[in-house]
């Protein structure tokens, strides 16, 4: 999953350069990067879940958790945001890889006691406040 992450992240520069365009229907979603990879990791954890025990399952996602953690939020604090438009969709996106990531299944419950919650979740609340990582 580490390899497909970092084909992801390596178009995200050009993502973000359509962040700042005005907003019309389309910008109501998050990117293609995000969905691509939220819909990946959904397939993965489809299969995995099928052929694996769930405590194998729950190995392998806590690893995936850890690496998106770390590489997306990296990613992400190297990009400049300063538009609007480029805020809101860039807030979009994390919500939507949150979600994703709040969803698999790892067996692990922070201490913020939201489900994997780490480094991304972090970011959220340095660039858009507290209120928005709850």
């Amino acid at each position: 999953m580490r390899e497909r992450l970092l084909i992801h992240l390596r178009g995200l520069l050009q993502i973000v350069e359509n962040w700042n365009r005005p907003e019309d229907a389309d910008s109501q979603q998050p990117s293609q990067f995000a969905r691509s990879l939220t819909k990946e990791v959904g397939f993965l954890q489809r299969v995995l879940s099928r052929t694996l025990h769930e405590v194998d399952v729950q190995a392998i996602f806590r690893q995936v958790v850890i690496i998106f953690h770390s590489q997306i939020s990296e990613a992400f604090s190297q990009l400049e945001i300063t538009t609007p438009q480029a805020k809101n969709r860039f807030y979009r996106d994390i919500q939507h890889i949150l979600g994703c990531i709040r969803s698999l299944p790892s067996g692990d419950l922070s201490e913020s006691g939201t489900p994997n919650w780490g480094q991304l979740d972090e970011l959220l609340v340095q660039r858009f406040g507290t209120e928005a990582g709850q």
